[in-house]
């Protein structure tokens, strides 16, 4: 029996549905062999900004370590023909299930091209399949607290343990040419240090549990404290399991920080089932009853927050945050979100697709979800009426501007009392824009807009 274990966003050897089902043939067959391979489709790739840069910067780090303890994964490049050619030996090909589109329908097509060889999805990327917490008539949960109380209802899995070594000792190496995976290693090196890998990851995980879980509720707002997890990014290539999480922050102590962090993991889950069940959410809002919003055409407004020029400190250090490290601290993207879709009147899909180019943690669900959220367009989303005033929010979460003299450098030196909302003078002194919008003006406007 061959056995060939398609990765994908798998970069990890352990907690891996993938390569623990392998093990378990393996088991089962002394004779049987097994490979890795990694399918690179060029047309899906696009312009290398910092997510493609960390995708490969991970992968790089993946295929190195495999290499070097006899592992070493095949690349293919080229489209789904090509893929099922350089696959067909395989009598079974394992892969980890993404169940949205439009990987479902590309799993799907393979799936059935393969015809009687046998190929299996598995649970990995989340706790539960988006199928398994329902509403006692079968449907699905729209609204958050409901559905975390079914959540925590079920049994979640534990970690799951590979056999290393029983894969060394299996392993086919096929003679094959990877030369040509040196050329998108070389195009994703950037001076920004990602700090990727599974061993990475996990000591990050460790630091966060020990150093900031506890207070986990009271530090995750401030953008200037080192206060998140940063697991997301590590969730997004598969650097670190899922499970590996959940079970480590649940053996740490109790905490309301603990308790918040867990709720996090389970929005993570809520948003995937949402977009499972909801496929038009990329394009469509979930509450149908927004969707014929007259949203504003107003290019020079979007190019302004996208360029963190908008003349509000703390949406301008959002922006640039986002556009040269990759990553936006979470309050924040309520705070640009709110203020694009509220503020601006812009669309929504907009900002999320934005946000797809840039985030090098982006999850289509998670993203989506939170896009709609701020937007007052989506499940369980804010009230439409509830608009975030920038200002006010920069002075309760970076109430020293730190964060904002960090990545706004040309206002750094105002004091305290002005960083948040420099004077007229104070912008033509520095060289800092004045504010694109009236955020009264706007939020009146907003409101005016959605009770339309």
């Amino acid at each position: 029996m061959n056995i060939i274990c398609w990765i994908r966003s798998d970069f990890r050897l352990q907690d891996n549905q993938l390569f623990a089902k392998a093990v378990e043939y393996l088991e089962q067959d002394k004779q049987a062999t097994v490979e890795f391979v990694f399918w690179l489709n060029p047309d899906y790739i696009g312009a290398y900004d910092a997510r493609q840069q960390y995708f490969f910067q991970a992968l790089e780090n993946f295929s190195e370590n495999c290499k070097s303890i006899g592992l070493p994964i095949r690349f293919i490049e080229g489209d789904e023909k090509t893929f099922l050619e350089e696959t067909d030996m395989a009598d079974r090909l394992l892969f980890n299930a993404e169940y949205v589109e439009p990987f479902k329908t590309r799993d799907d097509a393979i799936i059935k091209k393969r015809g009687t060889k046998k190929t299996e999805r598995l649970l990995d990327r989340h706790l539960l399949h988006p199928h398994a917490v329902k509403k006692n008539d079968g449907g699905y949960y729209k609204v958050f607290t409901p559905y975390k109380n079914a959540f925590l209802k079920k049994e979640l899995p534990e970690p799951v343990s590979v056999d290393v070594k029983l894969l060394q000792a299996q392993y086919h190496k096929r003679r094959h040419d990877n030369a040509f995976i040196q050329a998108y290693f070389k195009s994703a090196q950037t001076e920004i240090d990602f700090n990727v890998g599974e061993a990475a990851a996990k000591k990050r995980l460790e630091h966060f549990i020990s150093n900031g879980l506890t207070d986990y509720q009271k530090q995750r707002d401030l953008p200037a404290v080192d206060g998140t997890s940063l697991m997301s990014r590590y969730l997004r290539t598969g650097e670190i399991g899922v499970r590996t999480i959940y079970a480590a922050v649940e053996q740490a102590g109790d905490s309301e920080g603990k308790q918040t962090y867990l709720t996090e993991l389970i929005w993570r889950e809520f948003y995937y089932t949402i977009l499972m069940h909801y496929p038009e959410a990329k394009r469509l809002p979930v509450n149908e009853q927004y969707t014929a919003i007259e949203w504003e055409e107003d290019e020079a407004g979007f190019d302004a927050w996208s360029n963190g020029q908008t003349g509000y400190p703390i949406v301008d250090a959002a922006m640039r945050q986002l556009n040269t490290t990759g990553w936006m601290h979470n309050r924040l993207r309520m705070i640009v979100a709110s203020f694009l879709t509220k503020d601006l009147l812009i669309d929504w899909q907009k900002g999320e697709q934005y946000f797809q180019q840039k985030l090098v943690d982006y999850e289509a669900a998670s993203n989506i979800g939170g896009w709609q959220w701020a937007a007052s367009v989506g499940t369980d989303a804010v009230p439409y009426f509830r608009v975030f005033n920038p200002t006010t929010q920069s002075k309760k979460f970076d109430a020293s501007g730190a964060f904002i003299r960090q990545y706004v450098p040309e206002i750094k030196d105002l004091p305290n009392k002005f960083i948040h909302e420099p004077t007229d003078q104070q912008r033509i002194d520095y060289d800092y824009p004045k504010p694109i919008v009236d955020h009264d003006m706007a939020r009146k406007r907003a409101i005016a807009r959605f009770k339309k």
